[in-house]
């Protein structure tokens, strides 16, 4: 049970759990969407936000209709409420990571070297684990500080 513990402190995702809606992310990529057009903060805020049903449907009140988990977009926002997605990957309060995406993307750190290649994914899912190795193991590749501040407050 520890075990269990530690990995979810460290990976701060449970594997297998189901997102509320289907989201083929390579269909998206496919039709040339770029991650920031979906997460649109990640290039400017703390957090890379997840997409509001409201953004969803800019795209999905004309295009793409009758696609499979697009009705159930639809009655997202019919009722008037968000979609309860389920990140794929966090920190855990308990690690006290204070990860700012924006500095990541503008720094030019690809989408793909954190989150794995997404756009080739029909489900999102956790592929690299982030561990302090892994973080640490890229800044000084990318030549950041690993100063303990850096991450950790």
């Amino acid at each position: 049970m520890r075990f269990l513990f530690l990995v979810l402190l460290t990976t701060g995702v449970i594997y297998g759990q189901q997102q509320p809606i289907e989201f083929p992310h390579n269909t998206h990529m496919d039709q040339g969407l770029a991650c920031v057009d979906c997460h649109s903060t990640a290039d400017t805020a703390a957090a890379a936000e997840l997409p509001s049903v409201t953004k969803c449907m800019l795209c999905h009140e004309k295009i793409a209709v009758d696609a499979p988990g697009v009705a159930e977009l639809r009655e997202f926002a019919k009722r008037g409420h968000e979609i309860p997605w389920i990140r794929v990957y966090r920190f855990e309060e308990l690690a006290a990571v204070k990860f700012r995406h924006a500095a990541h993307v503008q720094s030019g750190i690809n989408c793909v070297e954190c989150h794995g290649d997404v756009g080739e994914m029909t489900v999102a899912m956790p592929v690299i684990k982030h561990t302090m190795g892994t973080c640490v193991n890229c800044h000084r590749k990318n030549q950041a500080s690993d100063d303990c501040v850096v991450c950790h407050y």
